[in-house]
């Protein structure tokens, strides 16, 4: 792993949200990116977890966990609400690596 060139955590982040934003019009429902637009400023996230199970078998390999992240990207919950996950993403740490697979809410 010394001789990849990786994305740091934040990088990932920033990677992970540019993706989300070039194809979230075309993925979500008119509702929820309306929704998403109205509230991103002061709601809006995306945190990095270990990719779970269902990323092994959508992927049908195994995924290292110091290389691959799920980028979960969506809307801080209000007055007590559960957070909303627009989209679930798998991305690899490797910059040149072509890796990213995404699942949207509501798909």
């Amino acid at each position: 792993m010394q001789d990849l060139e990786l994305w740091t955590l934040d990088e990932l982040c920033d990677h992970a949200f540019d993706i989300f934003e070039e194809l979230a019009a075309e993925n979500l429902s008119a509702a929820d990116y309306t929704l998403y637009q109205q509230h991103y400023e002061n709601r809006g996230y995306v945190d990095l977890t270990p990719p779970g199970e269902d990323w092994v078998e959508i992927m049908m390999q195994d995924l290292e966990p110091e290389l691959h992240f799920e980028a979960q990207i969506g809307l801080t919950g209000g007055n007590g609400e559960a957070d909303m996950v627009l989209a679930r993403i798998l991305l690899s740490r490797e910059k040149y690596e072509s890796l990213c697979h995404a699942q949207w809410r509501g798909q």
